[in-house]
């Protein structure tokens, strides 16, 4: 274990694809969904979790300023999602030409955009013989709910970040075992080529990534047991044993946000009870020295109000 860093719970939640984890600073909790289990999560920092049924599998999502209102990267598009109540309401369907893809990885930018990419479901495709048009994308989404492409030619979206000046975006494909960066004009919210900052080994997959306090990235690697800490140029520089096989997301959380968040899944693992795998798919919550960031919070688009009839 990595100097100052110590697991204090294991949450035994037995997600069959646990992701997207992100901490509310606001309610002092943490979100995040299990995409496979089509449920949405919640745990409390002071130990209480309840959950709630999703009416696809939810992929990714955001903070907005409503508390239970969250902007959401549905398989089969976006939408606004309150799963407390119950209500979605539906911004665009995306791919839907592409019955072999569905959305994946999302966050929210600084500057309170939304972003999400698609992925490749089926394995036996291979990306690339597919034209650039057929692959999954990168997505931003428009003040008027509409997505802009950002990225093509892609197999799994993945591992969306920001630096803390907004000046670099990190970006994913687990498939291709590639985290790039890229130079960030937050006015524009356009940014420059991609350059690889980091591939993984073998038996690695980037997948959901975050970044801390100094501006280095945190990303939790499908299939090694770990996460791994890189700095600004890529330079692996801490490597967080993990006691599970397949490590899917990372946030920082806690009431000082000191606190590292994993989540993991259990899909495609054996289900009998082992030591080896009786962790897959539970959230892991460790006390660290480093300190994250305060979510964004999704203010592009807005929710759209229902009228109300007289």
């Amino acid at each position: 274990m990595p100097e100052g860093v110590t697991l204090i719970e294991s949450l035994a939640v037995g997600n069959q694809l646990g992701e997207g984890i992100i901490w509310d600073a606001r309610q002092q909790c943490a979100f995040w969904t299990d995409i496979l289990g089509k449920h949405f999560y919640r745990w409390n920092w002071n130990g209480e979790i309840v959950h709630y049924p999703c009416p696809e599998r939810l992929c990714s999502f955001g903070l907005t300023p409503e508390l239970n209102w969250f902007i959401a990267a549905f398989e089969s598009g976006f939408a606004f999602f309150n799963p407390v109540e119950q209500q979605v309401q539906w911004l665009n369907k995306v791919e839907a030409d592409l019955p072999y893809t569905r959305m994946n990885d999302g966050k929210v930018d600084r500057q309170g955009r939304f972003w999400a990419g698609s992925m490749i479901e089926d394995e036996n495709i291979a990306v690339d013989t597919l034209a650039i048009e057929k692959q999954a994308k990168l997505y931003r989404l428009e003040a008027d709910g509409q997505p802009h492409v950002i990225f093509t030619g892609i197999a799994i979206s993945n591992g969306l970040s920001w630096s803390p000046d907004s000046k670099t975006l990190y970006f994913a494909d687990s498939a291709k075992q590639c985290v790039w960066r890229s130079d960030f004009n937050a006015s524009s919210a356009e940014p420059s080529t991609r350059k690889i900052l980091f591939n993984t080994d073998k038996t690695a997959f980037p997948d959901g990534s975050c970044i801390d306090k100094q501006g280095y990235l945190w990303n939790a690697q499908w299939g090694s047991a770990c996460v791994r800490r890189y700095s600004p140029s890529g330079k692996l520089d801490i490597t967080l044993p993990i006691e599970c096989q397949q490590p899917s997301c990372v946030s920082f959380g806690g009431p000082n946000l000191n606190h590292l968040l994993v989540t993991s899944a259990a899909d495609g693992l054996p289900s009998h009870n082992s030591e080896l795998h009786k962790n897959n798919g539970a959230v892991f919550i460790y006390q660290t020295p480093f300190q994250g960031i305060a979510e964004p919070i999704c203010t592009v688009p807005k929710r759209q109000q229902p009228l109300l009839s007289l």
